[in-house]
């Protein structure tokens, strides 16, 4: 298994794991805040990991062109 083959299957876990807090704060937003509040926030946990693997991934592969002309 290859890097990017290993970045796909990653984003594919945290793409399950932000489905499933969303259909549990979805169902149980009327009948337990805390539990709908913590899918709500696995969602943006979720969502931030998969932003920081995207950009540690964009690091290691060395400055683009639109990178070198920003700096």
């Amino acid at each position: 298994m290859n890097t990017l083959d290993k970045l796909l299957d990653i984003s594919s876990r945290i793409e399950h794991l932000e489905s499933a807090a969303e259909w549990i704060a979805k169902e149980t937003i009327h009948t337990d805040s805390g539990i709908s509040q913590t899918g709500t926030l696995i969602c943006v946990l979720a969502d931030e990991v998969r932003e920081a693997i995207y950009q540690l991934a964009r690091d290691l592969e060395g400055p683009t062109e639109e990178d070198e002309r920003i700096h």
